[in-house]
């Protein structure tokens, strides 16, 4: 049994500390008015540098330091202090980078997208900005390996390979600010994923891989139960797993549950019986199963296997342990 922490009671000789709610909420009002004026001046198209209003007492420069360094935080603008233009936000930036690059590295999307959006707003140095743009082509490589069925296309001529590989490659020629080490690592991973791709159009089991990966995705996502469920019988019928047993819980059962679902969307028969059946399909369980089958037949971790699809993050050498592991 998971047992709450206790917190720790504050030391006599180490009195808690309490922000102050009124002055906290005066400063922040001034911050929220200075962001909001700076808005304005973007919107009309230009591009403000948060200045220090001039103050005469050291206390008044302190307070005033701390709401430019906040403004230019929140905005990810430019801040003049002493001559020089500092970017306060690049942290930030950096980290919404490391949080977009990660999200693609599971297939999320959506989460990439929002990291790389507010990469994109914070970002000042030359060389975040290039990884913003690197990560939306990856976004895109990562899109296509999602979205386009391998050897199943309409246009068969026109996707024989991802269409965003050559994106990838094509944008990492002008990243000038990138290392090359890095630039290289993703013109080969683009290239990887894009033969792991074309591979599944012309291989069974690969196929099953990325079908395997394609309906994990859509059950993570949320993408409905029919969308899970139809992914789940393709892959059962490529991989010869749809034979119909006798067992009331196992993967044949599941099958005929998932298919009932489909033959009452269809209209094609209606009768109690199949209710039933589409009633107790379970997108989870028919997933499971399959993994389980898989697994057995393949004989290696068929979960596992998918990660052939994943994209693989660049650590650079002189990376701490920490950053590798975080990478």
């Amino acid at each position: 049994m998971a047992v709450r922490p206790v917190p720790p009671v504050p030391s006599p000789e180490q009195p808690e500390q309490v922000a102050d709610r009124e002055e906290t909420e005066r400063l922040l009002a001034v911050v929220a008015e200075r962001v909001d004026e700076l808005r304005k001046q973007r919107f009309a198209g230009e591009d403000p540098v948060v200045v220090p209003k001039p103050v005469r007492r050291i206390s008044e420069a302190l307070r005033e330091g701390a709401i430019v360094a906040l403004v230019a935080e929140r905005l990810g603008a430019l801040l003049r202090f002493d001559e020089k233009l500092l970017a306060p936000a690049e942290d930030l930036a950096r980290d919404e980078l490391a949080s977009a690059y990660r999200f693609l590295a599971v297939w999320d999307l959506r989460a990439a997208a929002d990291a790389l959006e507010r990469a994109a707003r914070l970002a000042r140095f030359p060389e975040n900005q290039q990884r913003v743009a690197l990560g939306w082509a990856l976004h895109r490589l990562v899109s296509d390996l999602l979205q386009l069925v391998p050897g199943e296309d309409g246009d068969r001529k026109k996707h024989r390979s991802l269409p965003a590989v050559r994106i990838v490659r094509d944008l990492l020629v002008t990243l000038d600010q990138l290392p090359s080490a890095e630039r290289d690592f993703y013109a080969a991973e683009a290239e990887r994923l894009g033969n792991a791709w074309r591979e599944a159009a012309e291989d069974d089991r690969t196929w099953c891989v990325w079908a395997l990966l394609r309906a994990r995705v859509a059950l993570i996502r949320g993408e409905g139960t029919e969308t899970v469920l139809a992914w789940l019988l393709r892959l059962a019928s490529r991989a010869g797993l749809d034979a119909p047993d006798d067992d009331p819980d196992g993967l044949g059962t599941l099958v005929r549950r998932a298919r009932a679902v489909f033959a009452l969307l269809a209209g094609t028969v209606e009768d109690e019986e199949l209710r039933q059946l589409a009633s107790a399909a379970s997108p989870r369980d028919l997933f499971r199963a399959l993994v389980a089958a898989l697994t057995a037949a393949w004989g290696e971790d068929a979960l596992t296997a998918t990660h052939r699809f994943a994209l693989a993050l660049y650590v650079p050498e002189t990376a701490s342990p920490r950053e590798a592991a975080d990478g």
